[in-house]
């Protein structure tokens, strides 16, 4: 029942927010937040400059851990091998579960994981292609299941949280053609979506979208452990492929602005006394990712009081 209750408050919140009026207001405010912020902006080296200019044209950058050579990474891996048998050994609650993820409670036990998504040089990569502050929202670290279920994230959609946004996905394991690689289809096409399916977030069955966007202008992105995808999940369609031959090991980080379009819709699997933990000791500019917005502050204040 709270579940049904959330989502029915989200629905009339975004369907609110739908009024053009406010529409016109929220892109207005949007845009004078990155005018104000426009000066303020990291300077990046020449290859991680690299990274957002694929992300301004394709809206995706594809590497990998040991190109990135980002720090804590050996730590990351370290704790990736301790959690793969623990998720490896679960199993599924219902028949409908396509995936399965790493309960907040294990990854409290390794925040390095954490922490490996607020590296500076990540957040300065991030804040750059935002263009704005960036608000952290922590990691999933998941299973998808190789079976024939193919819902929700496996349909196409658009992430509908903020005007732009970024996922750092990381393969644990080999993903192949039939291994459930993340798909996407260029944001050169997007526009052309938007307009013939009158799109307003939801998923798209593939049936759809081949009417729209033939299946050899869809793009996979196969890789093997250690493979680093950068993407605009927003402003790109996507969907993770059904594996066949073997589950899809992976973590998501996930970030966006502090002023997010939906807010409401923004969520982390930590709870506010798991947040101030992993937060213990972090500086002032970490920090403020992770408790980026007021409720989330005015809630760590009152459990430290």
């Amino acid at each position: 029942m709270r579940h049904f209750l959330t989502r029915l408050r989200h629905r009339i919140l975004r369907e609110i927010s739908q009024i053009k009026r406010l529409q016109i207001r929220g892109e207005q405010a949007y845009q004078k937040a990155l005018q104000d912020y426009a000066t303020h902006k990291p300077i990046l080296s020449r290859c991680d400059l690299q990274i957002v200019n694929s992300l301004e044209r394709e809206g995706i950058f594809v590497t990998s851990l040991d190109n990135l050579q980002i720090p804590l990474t050996c730590q990351l891996i370290h704790a990736c091998q301790n959690l793969l048998p623990k998720i490896l050994a679960a199993s599924p609650s219902s028949p409908k579960d396509y995936l399965l993820k790493v309960p907040p409670e294990q990854l409290m036990e390794y925040p390095q994981l954490f922490h490996w998504g607020l590296e500076e040089r990540l957040l300065n990569i991030v804040e750059n292609y935002l263009a704005l502050p960036v608000a952290y929202h922590g990691l999933y670290f998941r299973r998808d299941l190789a079976n024939k279920i193919q819902r929700r994230t496996r349909l196409w959609h658009l992430d509908k949280e903020d005007y732009r946004m970024l996922k750092i996905i990381l393969y644990l394991n080999d993903v192949g053609e039939n291994g459930g690689c993340f798909q996407y289809i260029p944001k050169t096409l997007t526009h052309s979506i938007l307009r013939r399916l009158n799109y307003n977030y939801g998923t798209i069955k593939d049936q759809v979208m081949e009417q729209v966007v033939p299946q050899e202008h869809w793009k996979s992105c196969p890789g093997s452990s250690g493979t680093l995808l950068f993407v605009d999940s927003a402003h790109i369609f996507h969907r993770g492929q059904v594996p066949i031959g073997s589950d899809r090991l992976s973590i998501f980080f996930d970030y966006t602005s502090r002023v997010p379009k939906y807010p409401y819709y923004c969520k982390t699997d930590f709870s506010i006394q798991q947040l101030m933990a992993l937060s213990h000791g972090l500086c002032p500019r970490k920090k403020g990712c992770v408790f980026w917005n007021k409720k989330l502050l005015r809630d760590s204040q009152n459990c430290s009081d």
